[in-house]
Order: structure tokens, then sequence, then C-alpha cells
């Protein structure tokens, strides 16, 4: 079998067997695949601190008779992006990222866009910028990639361009807007989103990917966006997120080093055992 190179970023790991390791990962050639890593728990050189969740990494990788499982020869470390499992509000950014990524991805469907969104995500948050700015930025931005963008510049109901002074409420069903003249008709909804919150996310929409950090979300304008988003998200998927209530769970405030400690073991059992696959 012929080894072949590419880059990935990892979605999540688990122990296979006694000495081996089931990596999946996103890269822009292959799309989401797994691959076993033989020995990777007993590995002194080849996957030692590399095999983490979130780290980019280049990897040598070999296909198997009838596709599917890949087999991991090698992995280089490209970047581990340390600050993400160092702070708990970016490990759970991070987290819940990935986990919409897996949702939102098939077994080997290369998407260079999502590739690429969930590289600036780890970059965004490495850099320091606020969590819950970039969660609600890669959250809206996913959901255009994976070709359910909600449409937010008018009514779904009355065609009726938004405009100052009115209410607008997102439809889960459909990811329409719902006017407050139209939505008397729908059952009670989510929350409304206010007209400055939908002119942003309308322009977030629209930039270009290399322009998206020069956008910053006030705090009031991140919650409404991830709550109407997590809600659209929850109707499409017909079921819950399971990282979302460590996201809604995030505090301003700093970290006790031993309360850290605690958050990110909780986090990171979720993660294990709440893994999802559309």
């Amino acid at each position: 079998m012929i080894s072949r190179r590419t880059s990935g970023i990892v979605l999540s790991v688990s122990d296979h067997g006694e000495s081996d390791k089931l990596v999946t990962f996103l890269s822009p050639d292959i799309g989401r695949a797994t691959g076993i890593a033989k020995g990777a728990k007993r590995s002194k050189q080849r996957f030692v601190n590399k095999l983490e969740p979130f780290s980019l990494l280049r990897l040598m990788y070999r296909t198997g008779r009838n596709g599917g499982l890949l087999f991991l020869s090698e992995a280089e470390l490209a970047n581990a992006f340390f600050l993400l499992r160092q702070r708990y509000d970016c490990f759970v950014v991070a987290m819940f990222a990935c986990e919409l990524v897996l949702h939102f991805t098939r077994e080997q469907d290369p998407d260079p866009a999502i590739f690429f969104l969930l590289l600036w995500l780890l970059q965004a948050l490495e850099s320091g910028r606020d969590p819950l700015q970039v969660a609600a930025l890669f959250h809206l931005r996913l959901l255009g990639a994976a070709g359910y963008q909600p449409k937010l510049d008018s009514c779904g109901l009355c065609s009726e361009p938004i405009r100052p002074g009115r209410s607008y409420t997102l439809q889960p069903g459909s990811g329409l807007l719902a006017c407050d003249r139209c939505r008397h008709d729908l059952p009670e909804a989510a929350a409304s989103l206010s007209v400055q919150t939908l002119k942003f996310l309308y322009k977030a929409q629209a930039v270009d990917l290399h322009h998206l950090d020069r956008l910053r979300l006030p705090r009031r304008t991140a919650d409404e966006t991830l709550l109407i988003l997590y809600r659209y998200t929850r109707h499409l998927l017909q079921h819950d997120i399971n990282s979302w209530r460590q996201l809604r769970g995030l505090r301003a405030t700093a970290e006790q080093p031993g309360d850290l400690r605690r958050r990110l073991k909780t986090a990171a059992g979720t993660r294990k055992s709440g893994r999802g696959r559309r």
C-alpha cells in the first residue's frame, strides 16, 4: 500500500486495545477521517505528545484494502495549540467547535472551507480573542459552509427587510426570520434577535475568512447569537449538542488552578462519552 501525506486537525482520540489509539481528524485533502495509530500508547518517538485534541499535525498514512479506517504511520506536530488545554474557556470552545465539525462533515468527503474555518478558530483562541465571540462567529460560518446558512436580512414570511424598531425571531425549522408582525401565527419560539445583532451577523456571513478577525462582537451579541444558533442546530441535528452545557456555563472570572484542572477533567470526560457522528 502506498503511503500518503496530509495535514490534519485532531478532533478526537480514543484508546483501542492495549497499545493502539484511534484518531479522528479533519484534513483539507481527505475531509474527516479516522485512523489507527498502532502502538501509540507505548510510542516514545513517533506519536508521543502529538495525538492530542486540537493539535495540527502533518501525517503519513496508508489506506486500508476496502477504504474506511486509515493506518497512521507517522505524525509530526505542526502546532499543538497548548493554550487551548491550559485555559478552560478556550478548551470548552475548541471542544464545542470539534463536536460541531463531527456532526456537519462526512467521512472522507473533503471540504477545505471547513478545515480552514476550524484552523481560524484555533488560531483566534490561541491569539487571545474572546472565546465566546470566536464561538459565535465560528458557529455562524460553519452553518453556511455546511449548507444551512440562516437568512438574516429580511423576514422569511413577509419578505420585508429588517428595520429598526422591529423585533425578530429565527425559526429553527427553516432558518428564516419572522418579524413581530408575522410571528403571531407561529408557536411560542426562541428569544428575539435585536436588529443590531442581525446586521452584524449578516456582515459576518459575507466577510472573507481572512478578515473575520476584524469583527468584534459585544458580549450581548455573542450571547444572543450562540443561543439562537444552538436552537437552530439542535433542530437540524434532531439531538442535543453535548458540549453546550459547558459552553453556556463559561464565566468571565479567572479560574483557580485546582478548579481549572477539575473543570478540564470533567469537560474531557463529557467529550469522550458523548462523541457523535452525523
